[in-house]
């Protein structure tokens, strides 16, 4: 639902649900019914939100799962939900710049994927754009992570 505060305040105005279209405010309560809702803003998608912790704010991890539906790891299939690890994908330093808790610099991780980039040896992995992470496995396989899924990228040799 999208509406404006001063609908939302009044019931009066026009209500637009995203599967329905446009809406009186009347028709909403015929609609849904009364009871106890949530009301939330609109997330911007391509604001970038941070904080000056390592521990991850509520609204920055709701943000980066609205972003990453699923874990950013290859051939992940875990959903991001609210119990998945969210990682710095550069390490956080307690003595480095602010803001380095952001949603550019996570990416959610199941537990297993995110101790296999932070203890494995061999593996990297960096950001390309806001929604694509690029991986490289000890055996120097290279992995492309977006939100259609993962895509080996070839190198030399490959036909």
């Amino acid at each position: 639902m999208h509406l404006t505060d001063h609908t939302l305040a009044t019931s009066t105005g026009v209500v637009r649900a995203e599967t329905i279209g446009p809406l009186l405010a009347e028709q909403l309560t015929e609609l849904i019914g009364h009871g106890p809702y949530t009301v939330k803003p609109v997330i911007d998608l391509n604001k970038t939100i941070s904080a000056d912790a390592y521990e991850i704010p509520t609204k920055i991890r709701e943000h980066i799962k609205l972003l990453h539906p699923v874990e950013l790891f290859p051939y992940g299939t875990r959903e991001s939900r609210t119990t998945i690890d969210l990682d710095h994908i550069q390490p956080y330093d307690p003595l480095g710049p602010p803001h380095q808790t952001n949603t550019t610099n996570l990416a959610p991780l199941s537990r297993y994927a995110h101790r296999v980039k932070t203890h494995a040896r061999g593996w990297t992995v960096h950001r390309l754009d806001r929604q694509t992470l690029q991986w490289t496995t000890p055996h120097n396989f290279t992995f492309r992570v977006d939100p259609t899924g993962t895509h080996r990228v070839p190198t030399r040799g490959d036909s």
